[in-house]
Parts: C-alpha cells; sequence; structure tokens
C-alpha cells in the first residue's frame, strides 16, 4: 500500500500552514469581526429558535390550540427575516474577508519564492513551482471554507442540539454525546491516517505537473531530436506514482466511510429507542419528542458534514503542504541583518581577493575558483578569456552574489558585497547574461525591465543604441510585439540586442558583459561593439568573451584557466610576450573567436 511517514518535518510544514492561512484570515480584521458578529447568531436563531417554534406550533395544533399557532408562525416569520439578514451581512463579510486574505496569501507566496536563491531555481521545476503557488492560494479558500464556515456551522448545530436534548433529558444527551464522540473521534483518527495518502498524492501531482511543464516548455527541443517517445515514457515514470498514489487515497476513504456510517446508524437506533421509553414514562412532552428526534437528524447530518469537512482539510493540507515546504525553504545566501546600501557617489571599482568557490559537498576539494586575484580600477574595462568551464561565468555570478564565495572577499571600493543587500548590489550592475532569456511581452516591456520609470522615447533611443531598430520593422507591432516565452519569436541575436538596450536604460556604473555578442554575426557584432563602447564609457566593465576580439581593446586582458588568474596584460603585451596563451589562442583563432578545441589545446602546451 502506497503511503510515507508523517515526519517531523510534515508536522512542522503542517503547524506553519495554519499559522500563515490565520495571518491571512485576519488581514481584514473588521470583515472578520462583522462575520463573527453575524453568521454564529444567525446560526442560532435558525437552529435553535426557530426550530423550537416549529416544535411548539406542532404540539399546539395537535392540542387544537390554533390561536397559538399563529403566534408561532409570526415568531417564525419575524426570526426568518432577522436570520437571513444577519446572513446576509456575514456572507458580504466574509466575502471581503476572503479576499483580502486571498491578495495577502497570492502577494505573500510570489514574494518568498521570488527571494529563493539562483541554487534554489536550478533544482526545482518552475512548471511545479507555479502550480503550487496557485494552489496554496486556493486551498486558503477551501481552508476558509472549512474552519470559517464549515465548522463554525457545525459547532453551532452540536452545541444548540445537544442543549435541547440536555433540556428534554440528561440521560439522553449522555448516552448521545458519548456517541458523538465515538463517532468524531473515529474520522478525526481515519483521517490522521488518510493523510500520508493524500500527501503522497499530492507530491506526485506536483512532480507529474513537473514533468509536463518541463516538457511542453522545450517542445522545440523535443521535436528537434524527435523525442516525443522519449519524454512519453520519462513522464509514464511519475504518471505511475501518480496514479498509485491516487487508487490508494480513494481505497483509504472506503473504511473510513464504512466504519463512520456503522457508528452513526447505531447512534441513531439507541437515541431512538431511548425518546419511545422517555415518552412512555410520560417524561417528555410530543413537542420534546419531536425536537429531540429533529435535533438527532441534526446531529447525524453533523457527522456527515464534519466528515466532508474532514475530506476538504485533508486535501486543502495535501495541496498546501508542498508549497509551505517550498516557503520554508531557507536561502543559502542572504543579507545580514544590518546591511546597508551604497552611498550614492563613491569609487566603483572591483576588487577580487583570493577568490574560491566549491559547488555541492564542503567536504570535497573541487574548486571551480581557486585563489582567484582582479583588481579593477573605477573606469577600468577589463576582459576575461579562458576555454569553457574555466570559472568565468561562475565568477560574474558570485560578483552579483548569485552564489556566495567559499572564501576570499569581493569589494565595490571599499565594501565588501556581504555587507550589501543584494538588491542595492544589483541595482548597481547592469548584467548581460550569455544566453538572455525574456519575458513573454512586449520588446517595449521587456527593454523597459532596466528602467521601468524610463519615458517611451528613452527606451526607444537605447533600442536604437543595441540597434535593435534593424529588426523591428521586421516584427508584426513594431516594438509592441510580444516575444513569447523566454523571447521564443526572436532568434538568439535579437535577444541579445535587446538584452543589451536593457542594460544601456539600466545605465548602472558597473557593467558586466557575458558573451554578449556570442549571438551576432560579424556585421551585427560591428555595430554592438560600437555601442558598448559608448556604453562602458567612464563605467567599470568586467567583459567576458570567446571572441578575442570582442576584448582586444579593452585597457587589461586575464586569461582564466581552470578557475585561476594565470596572466593579465593589454592585448598587445600579451601577444608580444609570444609565449603567453593569450598569443597562442589568438594564432589558433579565426576571425578572433575562441573555439573550445584551441584553447584547450593550448592550455595542453
Amino acid at each position: 500500500m502506497a503511503g510515507g511517514t508523517y515526519t517531523q518535518r510534515d508536522r512542522e510544514a503542517s503547524r506553519f500552514t495554519h499559522k500563515l492561512f490565520w495571518r491571512a484570515t485576519f488581514v481584514d480584521k473588521p470583515a472578520f469581526i462583522l462575520w463573527v458578529l453575524t453568521r454564529p447568531t444567525a446560526l442560532i436563531l435558525n437552529n435553535v429558535l426557530i426550530p423550537f417554534q416549529v416544535a411548539f406550533g406542532l404540539q399546539a395544533i395537535i392540542l387544537k390550540n390554533f390561536d397559538q399557532v399563529w403566534h408561532f408562525a409570526w415568531s417564525i416569520i419575524l426570526l426568518s427575516i432577522i436570520y437571513c439578514v444577519l446572513w446576509a451581512v456575514g456572507g458580504v463579510a466574509i466575502c471581503r474577508n476572503g479576499r483580502a486574505g486571498t491578495e495577502f496569501l497570492q502577494r505573500e507566496v510570489f514574494s518568498n519564492f521570488l527571494d529563493k536563491d539562483y541554487e534554489f531555481y536550478n533544482n526545482t521545476y518552475l512548471g511545479a513551482l507555479s502550480q503550487q503557488a496557485t494552489k496554496l492560494r486556493d486551498a486558503f479558500n477551501e481552508y476558509c471554507q472549512v474552519f470559517i464556515n464549515g465548522l463554525t456551522r457545525e459547532a453551532v448545530i452540536v452545541i444548540s442540539s445537544l442543549a435541547i436534548i440536555a433540556y428534554s433529558s440528561l440521560a439522553l444527551a449522555a448516552v448521545t454525546l458519548a456517541a458523538l464522540c465515538v463517532v468524531l473521534s473515529f474520522t478525526v483518527i481515519s483521517s490522521k491516517w488518510r493523510l500520508r495518502y493524500r500527501r503522497e498524492l499530492s507530491e506526485t501531482a506536483s512532480e507529474t505537473a513537473g514533468v509536463i511543464n518541463d516538457a511542453l516548455g522545450h517542445a522545440t527541443t523535443v521535436k528537434s531530436f524527435a523525442a516525443e517517445k522519449y519524454e512519453k515514457e520519462r513522464l509514464d515514470k511519475t504518471l505511475n506514482r501518480f496514479i498509485h498514489a491516487q487508487y490508494w487515497s480513494w481505497m483509504s476513504s472506503i473504511p473510513a466511510d464504512t466504519g463512520r456510517m456503522l457508528l452513526v446508524a447505531i447512534t441513531t437506533a439507541v437515541t431512538l429507542i431511548l425518546t419511545a421509553r422517555l415518552y412512555q414514562n410520560g417524561s417528555i412532552s410530543i413537542a420534546i419528542v419531536a425536537l429531540v428526534q429533529l435535533y438527532v437528524i441534526k446531529l447525524v447530518s453533523a457527522t456527515y458534514d464534519i466528515a466532508d469537512l474532514v475530506k476538504v482539510y485533508e486535501a486543502t493540507m495535501s495541496s498546501a503542504h508542498e508549497a509551505i515546504k517550498t516557503y520554508l525553504k531557507q536561502p543559502s545566501v542572504k543579507d545580514i541583518p544590518d546591511a546597508k546600501p551604497l552611498p550614492r557617489t563613491m569609487n566603483y571599482s572591483l576588487d577580487f581577493s583570493e577568490l574560491s568557490f566549491r559547488y555541492g559537498d564542503a567536504h570535497k576539494n573541487i574548486y571551480a575558483i581557486k585563489r582567484f586575484n582582479l583588481q579593477i580600477k573605477a573606469g577600468e574595462k577589463v576582459g576575461l578569456v579562458g576555454y569553457s568551464g574555466s570559472g568565468k561565468t561562475t565568477i560574474t555570478k558570485l560578483l552579483l552574489r548569485f552564489m556566495d564565495v567559499s572564501s576570499g572577499d569581493i569589494k565595490i571600493g571599499e565594501y565588501n558585497i556581504r555587507d550589501l543587500p543584494q538588491t542595492d548590489l544589483r541595482k548597481h550592475i547592469a548584467y548581460v547574461p550569455q544566453e538572455p532569456l525574456l519575458f513573454h511581452r512586449s520588446v517595449l516591456e521587456n527593454i523597459a525591465y532596466g528602467n521601468p520609470k524610463a519615458s517611451r522615447k528613452e527606451i526607444i533611443a537605447a533600442a536604437e543604441a543595441a540597434y535593435v531598430s534593424d529588426f523591428i520593422d521586421e516584427l508584426p507591432a513594431g516594438y509592441d510585439t510580444l516575444v513569447g516565452e523566454r523571447g521564443i519569436k526572436l532568434s538568439g541575436g535579437q535577444r541579445q540586442r535587446v538584452a543589451i538596450a536593457r542594460a544601456i536604460l539600466k545605465d548602472a556604473p558597473i557593467l558586466v558583459l557575458d558573451e554578449a555578442t556570442s549571438s551576432l554575426d560579424s556585421r551585427s557584432e560591428k555595430y554592438i561593439q560600437k555601442a558598448l563602447w559608448k556604453l562602458m564609457k567612464g563605467r567599470t566593465a568586467l567583459v567576458i568573451a570567446h571572441r578575442l576580439s570582442t576584448v582586444q581593446h579593452m585597457d587589461r586582458i586575464l586569461i582564466v584557466d581552470k578557475g585561476v588568474s594565470k596572466q593579465i596584460g593589454t592585448h598587445t603585451e600579451l601577444l608580444e610576450s609570444g609565449q603567453s596563451i593569450y598569443a597562442k589562442l589568438w594564432s589558433h583563432q579565426s576571425g578572433g573567436y575562441l573555439g573550445t578545441s584551441s584553447i584547450q589545446q593550448s592550455s595542453n602546451k
């Protein structure tokens, strides 16, 4: 049978789910208070006072006291009007409260997920992540139905029913209460037993959604490799686990439902026999008999309703479980408590001092970067050259604090980047990655991401500087054309030009280019390099390139080999040395492009 172990981590996630949902519930306190004052009162009217009028009205009919019947009838109408008004007001209040809570929760989870670190996103199915955020929001709405509406309603019904039965006979109330406790205890125990199956179902559902989204999100790659069969087989593995979990989740409800129904039937029979004997002995009137049976029926109905609420609760907590576990994951890169932003005017030099970084297990002596040193003066432009896997991109990620160094320091001016808020650090750096990914928004919006406050005129000026305007006329709606998921409607070179325009618009004092011209043809690269030189003027720039022509005019060029800084100098100095790695790389290039094999051959010499 399926079903995992209910761990301490699961218990912590469950407690936090309740805590977070209650925070969301109290976002709009006036609406919640109004609901508390109206809905329970309305329930008492509907479940206590009105049934009393009906029962004694029936007794008046039996005794032929028809004048009293009119009295009870008008009482029922008046109480029903008050009930309807209170119920409606409470409904408006709970709708307002739910709206505020849903908005709070969606913002809270979205913000939390966005604050996760680089490593988290590298190891998470993004499709499953977005599904978790929505499922948590929907789970909150169900939670409100269970705990605010459902349990309140059932609590009023159970308490009022027992009170009425106790009014008729304490012995009958004691037996009913005992039976009710047995039924509810059985429901809770069976619910706890079933919860592990529901959670396994939720986990496998998220995993299956992640596999589906991953394949569909890369449908072009799947088709280009004719890998449809492979992806279907890959889905089958997770789908089988999901179907298995779903089957046992359904199966687990059978003994729970059957046991509860049997206990309810026994309770109904026992209370019926006791009521008959009390009436036979003359202990209760016919009105009380009718009232007791009415409330026994209500109690029986309540046990079924509570069981249904428990099922909803199981589904709710299971849906929320994966999202809450994600929510509780702490990022490995954190701001220090007293982090202060950089001052407005300062020296934007960069200092990489004895920098080391290793991935994964800290006990493994496998370094991506080892004792790397580089000092870049404010306004200086330095190129980084090295073969694939030498650690160049890792250096940029450490500078942006996507990851934290294992040892050593990175400073901007006199400030260690670990002492700065991450958002403030990144505001001072314009970064163009090797593979820029665009939002499924317009070209204009994607460029404007560099400076959301920029005017349309300023955005178009940045686009023209990055030669985006060269292909704008080819697009159906010009700058307002949607670029598709991850910019799929644009070519690689077009995406890079949009990313460069975004960096131009950001106008940050530090510029980091990671293969920013790798997808451009020679003609476009020539134009872009002119734009980049204008952009780099007066700024501190760190430029990574495979094409040595991209960095030959830098103030200095640093050779990186296996995470270690090897040689540094100007293009001319490195060439004149003759035996430098750079000189050998340059001689192996065709058109100034650095091929991996050439570098490796040169490195081995």
